[in-house]
């Protein structure tokens, strides 16, 4: 099982996924401009959590005994003008989303 593994691991180091840099050029429908010009839209892009609107519903007791429901929405939606960092899969058919960037300089 090992071996299989190892094998695994090195067939990913030799065909690889390809760190990418892209802005984002449109929010809805989202579309990413890559450094080389090439721009993707939502059908070759897989979003992390980590940019995508969520909405959590639950309870939260209050100090002295009380329970009171509570709705949080965290907007972390792409915009337009950010920067995210990508990785192309191999055969560059799909682009995942990892996060947000900053370019310095």
């Amino acid at each position: 099982m090992l071996e299989i593994i190892k094998q695994l691991a090195l067939d990913a180091a030799e065909k690889g996924a390809d760190f990418c840099v892209g802005t984002v050029t449109k929010a809805a429908p989202l579309t990413i401009r890559l450094e080389e010009g090439l721009e993707l839209t939502e059908a070759f892009l897989v979003l992390t959590e980590d940019v995508l609107q969520a909405e959590e519903t639950g309870s939260i007791q209050i100090e002295g005994g009380s329970w009171r429901a509570y709705r949080l929405k965290r907007s972390r939606a792409l915009q337009a003008g950010e920067a995210v960092a990508l990785l192309r899969a191999d055969g560059g058919q799909q682009y995942l989303v990892l996060g947000r960037v900053r370019k310095e300089g």
